[in-house]
């Protein structure tokens, strides 16, 4: 009687219910699903474009390797550590093979969640390590050339200054700049600059110098009031797009000489930003909040190498 009470056994369980039939999701209808997934769960189209472009170059690079992309369930993790070897054998950066990594480990991570897999095969592999450095900056004199290379009795040379001085005083990435409305430069009191369109998703308010504050309502006057609402404009009145900002950067770094010496790029501004800021003993979290960087790691480089604190400390000891 003790045998009839007992539960029936997995294994003949098996046997009597018919397993449902699996299909095969191959890797492009899969990637297609996951974008779409991206897409509706609210990521930037930054975001999406990234996971885009990274999952084609999977793909490109598995197929070039012969690895079989009709199934993802039969992705290996030993793929993956081919892929790893053919991307650095072709001398692809470390920085490019880890994003495209992430990129892959999200991807199966989605599969993994819609059970078109039984594993992530990028479980167990870890990002290459890479050299630390941080980008060139520019010297204060080296700033100060740039800033006095525009024509500001012109319309595109006070934009262009008013430009350089934003990314010098402000630290905001390109997109950010391109994004800036009018209404988000407040002249009221100290006057402000709010980054709407942050990368980490933060808004975040920046203060202004005494000398933004000034190039920036001169600029305000002379743009004067137009259909679109875009801070910086063409001289079509069309919002500034990023490629003619990076040319206009390129051309006074051409004219001022700084472009023989640093290469000149919105990046540049940032870096050299974070740098006078923690030479000046800026706090590191007062920093963060004004570079909008979602965390430390980056910002605890420039303490680093240009943080004050080595100086101070060389000396104790002898004295």
């Amino acid at each position: 009687m003790a045998r009839r009470k007992a539960a029936i056994s997995t294994k003949v369980l098996n046997t009597l219910v018919p397993k449902k039939e699996e299909k095969s999701k191959d890797f492009q209808t899969v990637s297609k699903e996951f974008l779409r997934h991206c897409t509706i769960k609210g990521l930037s189209p930054d975001t999406v474009k990234f996971y885009d472009k990274e999952l084609k170059g999977l793909f490109r690079a598995f197929h070039e390797l012969e690895v079989s992309l009709a199934d993802v369930n039969a992705m290996q993790t030993e793929d993956v550590e081919n892929w790893i070897k053919y991307m650095l054998k072709n001398n692809r950066a470390v920085s490019s093979i880890n994003a495209r990594m992430r990129a892959g480990r999200t991807f199966f991570n989605f599969c993994l969640k819609k059970e078109y897999v039984e594993k992530n095969p990028f479980e167990g592999v870890h990002q290459l390590k890479k050299r630390h450095t941080i980008g060139a900056t520019f010297t204060k004199k080296q700033l100060e050339r740039l800033l006095s290379a525009p024509d500001i009795t012109q319309f595109v040379g006070l934009r262009d200054f008013a430009i350089m001085l934003t990314f010098a005083h402000v630290g905001l990435r390109l997109k950010e700049l391109c994004s800036l409305k009018v209404q988000d430069v407040i002249f009221n009191g100290n006057g402000e600059v709010n980054i709407q369109q942050a990368k980490n998703r933060y808004a975040r308010r920046i203060p202004m110098t005494k000398r933004l504050k000034t190039v920036l309502k001169a600029y305000c006057e002379e743009r004067g009031i137009l259909e679109n609402d875009a801070l910086f404009v063409s001289v079509e009145d069309d919002p500034i797009s990023p490629r003619t900002v990076q040319e206009r950067l390129k051309h006074y770094g051409h004219t001022s000489n700084v472009e023989k010496e640093v290469a000149v790029s919105p990046h540049a501004f940032r870096r050299t930003f974070c740098r006078l800021k923690v030479e000046a003993g800026v706090n590191l979290f007062v920093l963060q909040r004004l570079t909008g960087h979602s965390d430390l790691e980056m910002l605890q480089r420039y303490v680093q190498i240009y943080g004050k604190d080595l100086e101070q400390a060389i000396e104790k000891g002898f004295e």
